[in-house]
Parts: structure tokens; sequence; C-alpha cells
């Protein structure tokens, strides 16, 4: 009878959802449960497809220090609705886990997800906030939020009541989706989109990497895409390439391939934009063209600036206190254009009695090869009568603050004309010395006075070792069989790569070492609850130095698997809880029952921790002799692997039961141990089962079961997160 009802309920709730949505002739959806997320271009940010601390996969941005987005989605899409379970595990307090919907360049809408608030703000040439309601969303507390876009009308709703509606007088009409990540570890899953409007073309390329307009592109960077849903397996691809955005958009020299990946012929040039689209072919008979969009990428600078704030500067005076040698560093009084202003503060100045020469130092935070440095001289707006700036300069760079070796070729510093605006006008080529200390002995200025000024030093460097860690440098809850990867430093033809729980090894350079030449290291085998620390120190035997130590990376993994948290059961077919956890229906030497008659049939008030657990209703009597929920698992588990010792399972109690408690793993009984009274506590308890004394093959497990038996026994249990241990 139970599942009679339950059918029933959800065939009428089905037809309800065909009556109001007869307009969606297309859709798309991604639960994440293959792993990737190959839909999906990240801007940004540390994304990736995980199950950590859940039971299956969801899609997640873990980086907390900024603003991070990853798009889907068609330009071309005009009205549908987004909709997708959102959680927010970790903020720095103000953290946001939002929804972007028709994102067409710079113009979206944004549904914000705040700790009490969501905010719709359309983004068009500015921020405006089109109507905010007042609603909790917890830390690591699932829910369900929709943002649909018809016409002009913007519809939120969250969980499936409505909680905001609109009428844009300025709409946004067509875009991608998105996921914006601010300042937050977000996690998002379940995302469904149902187009409302005229149907969508399907045969498009869609999904470019590098990510349409993404900038800093390695030089020997692959192209490639998601396939159009009918372009031929045989040659159904036509892949434009060109610096020379015409030629793309004119069709101009298109390669047919059968793979949706592209390599350039020949290693890009630096700091270049380059355009390209694909055109997917479908198959016979008919072979139509589906022309794509027009992307576009920039590859990497020959050189990048060093942050100022890893910079330190010393001088051998100073005027004031104001007029510190820090000003040529941190970029005070230089705009956005870096045009500088003509404010002495802004700048570093010797003062008239000072100590001869006058000198200024920078140290750096460890030693780079260095390209060029840019000069900004003095820029007082009385410099061209008094010429405080910098002429004749003496410039020395050391590896050590110990030993150091004059520039040569260091060229006369041009004299600024004490007006705002000012951009830099002398280039000093440092030719990729190996450098951590550049003193500059000024012999001279463009006046009469010993006292010397400057307003703003810049340093460029080549990027020879590893960086750009993932996953990013101190993550947590890393998936226990990561591939780690690294952006190779500029000129390594070999990469060593130490990996430790102990970071005093790593540091030394005695931790394990794996010598490569790609630059990625993976699937590993890693224990839970570790912090792991790793570098890479990139190696060339025919370059002076052969090699760059690597900076020091860290991670953790999490600290339990879980088994099942009963957070992903609904009560649509196939996802109801009960045909997960088989009880006895239909089995009446089994007196159990999974779950409540009547929706929802998951627990939604006594919980672990979510929002859902599994109610678990006993009686053995009649022809029960006992009761019992099963799980099997379609894949074996291994739960000898990352250091699993325990088993937790989470239970609550109802006043009155009784019998004698059990789990199965493999068919194999283990009799709870703990007080017989605890069946009957109405509190949450940790029952923690040591596997290593488990009789059973814990490398395959295929079935795991909850059980009471007891002649007479009954009452209601309550399960949730269980889960493998260290």
């Amino acid at each position: 009878m139970k599942k009679v009802k339950k059918t029933l309920l959800v065939t009428m709730i089905a037809a309800l959802t065909l009556s109001v949505n007869v307009y969606a002739t297309n859709s798309y959806s991604d639960d994440f449960d293959d792993g990737n997320a190959d839909d999906w271009t990240p801007s940004g940010g540390s994304w990736s497809v995980s199950n950590s601390g859940e039971s299956s996969y969801y899609y997640q941005q873990t980086d907390t220090s900024s603003e991070f987005v990853s798009y889907g989605g068609q330009i071309s899409w005009t009205d549908y609705s987004l909709e997708a379970k959102v959680k927010r595990v970790d903020t720095d307090g103000w953290g946001s886990c939002d929804f972007i919907g028709r994102r067409n360049g710079a113009d979206f809408y944004l549904l914000q997800l705040g700790s009490n608030m969501a905010s719709l703000w359309r983004v068009m040439g500015g921020w405006e906030r089109l109507q905010q309601a007042s609603t909790a969303n917890a830390l690591n507390t699932w829910y369900t939020y929709k943002l649909e876009m018809v016409g002009d009308v913007i519809t939120v709703y969250k969980d499936g009541a409505e909680i905001i509606s609109v009428t844009d007088p300025s709409p946004i009409l067509s875009g991608q989706i998105g996921f914006r990540s601010y300042k937050a570890n977000s996690r998002f899953d379940d995302v469904f989109v149902a187009n409302l409007g005229a149907p969508w073309p399907s045969g498009q390329a869609s999904g470019p990497n590098p990510s349409d307009e993404e900038t800093d592109v390695p030089r020997d960077a692959v192209l490639s895409w998601t396939p159009g849903e009918f372009a031929s397996p045989i040659n159904g691809h036509v892949v434009y390439f060109s610096e020379i955005f015409k030629e793309v958009s004119d069709g101009v020299g298109g390669i047919t391939q059968s793979a949706s990946s592209y390599a350039p012929p020949q290693r890009l040039d630096f700091d270049t934009t380059y355009y390209w689209r694909v055109d997917e072919v479908n198959g016979p008979p008919d072979f139509t063209v589906h022309q794509g969009d027009i992307w576009s990428f920039t590859t990497e600078p020959f050189a990048y600036p060093v942050d100022g704030r890893n910079i330190t500067a010393t001088a051998s005076d100073s005027f004031s206190p104001d007029t510190g040698p820090e000003n040529t560093v941190n970029g005070s009084g230089l705009d956005a254009n870096d045009m500088h202003s003509e404010q002495q503060t802004d700048m570093w100045m010797t003062g008239m009695t000072g100590p001869q020469p006058s000198w200024i130092q920078y140290e750096f935070d460890k030693a780079y090869k260095l390209h060029e440095m840019w000069v900004w001289n003095f820029n007082q707006n009385i410099e061209l009568l008094i010429g405080f700036g910098l002429k004749d300069v003496m410039i020395e760079y050391s590896p050590n603050g110990v030993d150091w070796t004059e520039l040569a070729g260091v060229p006369e510093f041009a004299q600024a004309f004490g007006t705002p605006g000012y951009a830099h006008d002398t280039t000093v080529d440092f030719g990729g010395v190996l450098a951590k200390y550049v003193r500059l002995t000024a012999n001279d200025n463009w006046g009469l006075l010993t006292q010397y000024g400057l307003s703003e030093v810049r340093f460029f460097y080549i990027p020879v070792w590893a960086r750009e860690p993932n996953p990013d440098s101190g993550a947590t809850d890393v998936d226990l069989d990561v591939i780690l990867s690294f952006r190779a430093g500029r000129e390594a033809d070999q990469h060593d790569l130490y990996l430790s729980s102990d970071e005093q090894t790593v540091i030394d350079g005695t931790a394990p070492v794996t010598t490569m030449t790609e630059t990625s290291h993976g699937p590993l085998l890693l224990d839970l609850g570790q912090t792991y620390y790793w570098k890479v120190n990139e190696v060339n035997r025919a370059e002076t130095p052969t090699t760059w130590e690597g900076d020091i990376w860290t991670f953790a993994t999490p600290d339990f698997i879980v088994v099942d948290d009963f957070e992903d059961y609904n009560d649509y077919p196939s996802y109801e809880i009960y045909t997960t956890w088989l009880d006895g229906y239909e089995n009446p030497a089994n007196g159990s029952q999974v779950g409540y008659l009547t929706p929802p049939a998951v627990e939604t008030t006594i919980v672990h921790g979510g929002g859902q657990s599994m109610p678990l209703l006993y009686s053995n009597t009649g022809s029960a002799a006992y009761s019992e929920a099963t799980r099997t698992f379609a894949v074996p588990q291994d739960w000898t692997q990352h250091g699993i010792q325990t088993l937790g399972v989470w239970f609550h109690g109802t006043e009155g039961n009784t019998g004698q408690f059990y789990v199965k793993i493999n068919g194999v009984k283990v009799p709870y141990d703990g007080d017989a009274g605890n069946l009957a506590r109405a509190a949450w308890q940790l029952w923690n089962i040591d596997l290593t004394m488990i009789g059973t093959n814990l490398q395959g497990v295929t079935t795991f079961a909850i059980g009471l038996d007891g002649n007479g026994a009954g009452g209601t249990f309550y399960f949730d997160d269980i889960r493998l241990n260290r």
C-alpha cells in the first residue's frame, strides 16, 4: 500500500508540472554524477567536481578570497528558468553563492544568496538591485532556488515558493547561465534549465576552453569545446583560428577535423589576442552546418610585474616621513591607467643634507629572473625648474645581498614634466639576471642640488618556477584521489614533484619525489584527515641556475567519507529513499518500513546534519522475525583504503523502542555493543564500529544493512550521517 500511495502522488505532481510548462520545448540538466563539468567554463577560483562530504557529486568553488564565476549555456538562450541546489559551506562572513542568468558579455542578472537574504540585481553598465527578499540561507544546508526569466518578468523561487517577482523596465533579453562564488566555499548541484520560449539552437559548439575572453593563456594551449548535439563523429568540426577577427568572422581558412580539440601548429606569440570559432557539421543526410560563436583569448605576457607588496624598499635617507622609499613600490600616485600624480608625498625624496651618494634599494620576497624595470622619475610640479629627478644612475643587483654585480647598459633616466598624468618613460633592461636585491645609486640628477627623488618603479620577472597549483594552496576537503597539477616554469624541461604529510621533508627535499615531464600527477591514493605538503622544482640542465626551487603548497583531505547522509532523496521516481534502502515491503518475514507513507518520505525535523534523515519503523510481530533495511552498492566499495579504521553510524532512538540493534556488512552481522537503553533515548548517538575486527572482505563491500532483532520488538529509529573514518 505504501508504494501505491507514493506513486499516485508523483503521477499527480508530474501531470501538474506538465500543464504548467507547456512552453518548455527543450532543456538542459547537469547533476555532475559523471564526475566532470565539461559544460562549464570557470573564470578564476578553484572550480571542480567533487563528492567529498556528500553522497553524490556536485560542482564546487573553494577559494574564499574573492569573486569567481563559471558559465554555461549559450548567449542565444532567451526565456528560460535556471534551477539548482546550492549550499554555502564556508564564507568570510559576507560571502554568497549566486546564480547568473542571461549573461551577455558584461550584462547579466545576478541572484545573490547571502546568509539572510536573496537579492536580484541587474548588472548592465552598473549594478541595480531590482528586489530583495529576507530569507535564511544557513551554512552547510542545501536549498533549491529557481531563477525564471520570461520577457521582462523575473521571478525567483526558493524550495518551490515564490519569493521575488519583478518587471524589469530595462530587461536583458538573452544570455548564458552561470554561478558566482563571492568569498565563499560554494556547492551547486542538480542543475536544470527549462526553455520557456522558442526552441534553442542545439547544434552549436559550446563550452570553449580557453574560456571566451580569457587572459594569460599559455602559448602551448590546446583549444577544446563541447560538440554540438548532432555533430558528425567524422569531420564534424570546422575550426577557424586567427589573430585577425575578420578572418574568423568571414570563415577564412577553416580546418576540418573529427576531434573536439585543436592544437595550433606553432607555439603562439606572447601577449597576443586570438580569435576562433567552431562550426559544427551534422552527419548525413543533411550535413547541416551550425555556425559557432566567435570566441577570443589573450596569451600570457613575456614577463609579469613583481607585486609591490613583495618588495621592501630602503634608502640612504628621506626628506620627511611621508616621502619615504616605500612610495616608489606601493602604487601611491598611480591611477588606474598607470599615470602618476605630481604630489610630492606620492614619491621618494632625499634630504637636503643627506649622506652621499644617495641610494635606494629593493629587496624582493625571493630571487627573481628579472626582465626589465619601468621608471617614473620624480614628478613634483617644480621638477623642470629644480631637477630633483635621477639622471645618471648606477644599478647593481645581488642574489643574496652580499655579492653584487653592476648592471651594464643602464640608460639615462628621462626627466619628468612635473604635471599630473605622467606615464613611465624609462625602461631598464635586466636581461634575465637572477636577483633578490636591486640597488640604485644616484651619480647625478637633472639639477644642481645634491637632493634626489623618484616617483615609482615596477620590476618585471620571467616566470621560471612552477605556479598556479591545483588544488589551490590551503584548500580543504580535497578529493582522496586528486590529480595534482600546476603551471610549468617558462624554461623547465623537467619537473621534480615532492609530496608528503611531513612539511619539513618537503622543505628539505627529502620527501618522496616524482620526476616527470607532464604538469600533472595522479590520481593519488591519499589518507583521510591529513594535511599534505608539496612543491615542484623546475629543472633545466642547460640553464643557469639549473633548478628553480618551488614554493611550498598545502592541502587537506576530508575527515570522513560519506556512505549516506540522506540528503539526496526526494519523492520523485528513482529518487525515493525506499528505492535505495530496501525494507520489508513484499517480504512478510521483514518487519521494517523505510520512510513515511505520505510525502515527504524522509524525516526533516529530527536530523543530525543537513536537512534530512532516514526514518526506520519496525515491528517484529506476526510473521516478521526481524526488521532490516539494506543498501546495495552498484560499484563495490573499498573500505580499506585512505586509512579507514571505523564506520560511524549516527542514530536517534524513540521512547519505547525495543530489540537488538545491528548492522550487516556483506551479510556479516555486527551487534550493537552499547547500552541497550540507548535504543529508547530520544537523542542523537554515535556508534563507532571498528572495521579491523570485521570478518569480511572490506575491499569489496557490496551491501550494507541496518536492522533490529528480537521477537515482538518494535518502534521507530532515525539514521543519519553514516561515515567512514580513520
